[in-house]
């Protein structure tokens, strides 16, 4: 078992005591809340000085509910970029010299994201869906991913105080690296998830929200997204929110790095080396709903 294999069954194993307490039960609430519903997170960290950098984030949830269908539409954005500031002091003593600086700015993260997905009620305890989205994550060496999907799910909770679902469907993806490899770009597979809401608190609540992806053209290629949250309430419209997101990948995306000969020269070559398989996100937002 390789080390990112390890590290994603502790993570879920984690994630699953969590969602023990849930029950599986059947429950629903009589009342619901139909319309139009908006939330969005906001994260803006800056610092400056002897060290710059800056990370900005934005995600929205726009969803508008009927009586027995929901439709979803989600957009997600993270851009952060440092800047490296180098000094050299130039002169013919150390009383006697001429200070220069310059800045190198470099962006170290840049994700997007776009998803849609309707649900529709069969009866009070299973749906069908149908949904589509696109991803770009640069630094895991995803330029485009675009993929459709369907399935079927079941509401295992539906009460005031908790909500627990689970999805069982199939997809089709279309995926261009930021390096081209041979490998297949379209394919299709196999998608298992689940959304788990709490309230613990009467302004607390606990969300925890995973989705897996099988490759059916290499079952190698396991993908997982999991994503744990906290969000505690300042008033009715406005919330605080700490977020800590995994993304696996079994068969991550290659990167170009110049092959360098022994000698220390350049040798014009370029060799493609796998990325990490494991991608670690933690972020502090504020958040507000409509």
């Amino acid at each position: 078992m390789t080390r990112a294999v390890s590290q994603l069954t502790v993570f879920l194993a984690l994630t699953s005591l969590v969602t023990t307490g849930v029950g599986m039960v059947y429950a629903q609430d009589d009342e619901q809340d139909l319309g139009w519903f908006d939330t969005a997170e906001l994260t803006v960290v800056s610092t400056s000085g002897n060290a710059n950098s800056s990370t900005v984030g934005f995600k929205n949830e726009l969803m508008r509910t009927w009586e027995s269908s929901d439709l979803l539409i989600a957009v997600g954005a993270l851009h952060a970029e440092s800047t490296t500031l180098t000094r050299m002091a130039v002169g013919a003593s150390v009383v006697d010299f001429q200070l220069t600086e310059s800045a190198v700015s470099e962006v170290t993260v840049e994700n997007y994201y776009a998803r849609g997905q309707y649900d529709r009620d069969v009866n009070p305890h299973t749906f069908w869906y149908a949904g589509a989205g696109w991803e770009r994550n640069t630094f895991a060496g995803v330029q485009n991913r675009y993929s459709w999907g369907g399935g079927l799910g079941n509401t295992w909770v539906d009460s005031d105080i908790s909500i627990f679902k689970t999805g069982y469907g199939v997809t089709y993806t279309v995926q261009n690296d930021v390096v081209p490899t041979t490998g297949n770009d379209t394919f299709g597979g196999l998608r298992l998830s689940y959304d788990y809401r709490r309230q613990l608190t009467e302004n607390t609540e606990f969300v925890s929200v995973l989705v897996t992806d099988e490759n059916f053209s290499d079952t190698e290629d396991l993908r997982a997204d999991l994503t744990n949250g906290v969000a505690v309430s300042i008033n009715s419209r406005l919330a605080l929110k700490v977020s800590w997101q995994l993304l696996f990948d079994n068969l991550p995306s290659e990167v170009g790095i110049p092959l360098i000969a022994v000698s220390g020269g350049s040798t014009g070559d370029t060799v493609l080396v796998e990325l990490d398989g494991v991608d670690n996100l933690v972020t502090f937002a504020l958040v507000a709903s409509f």
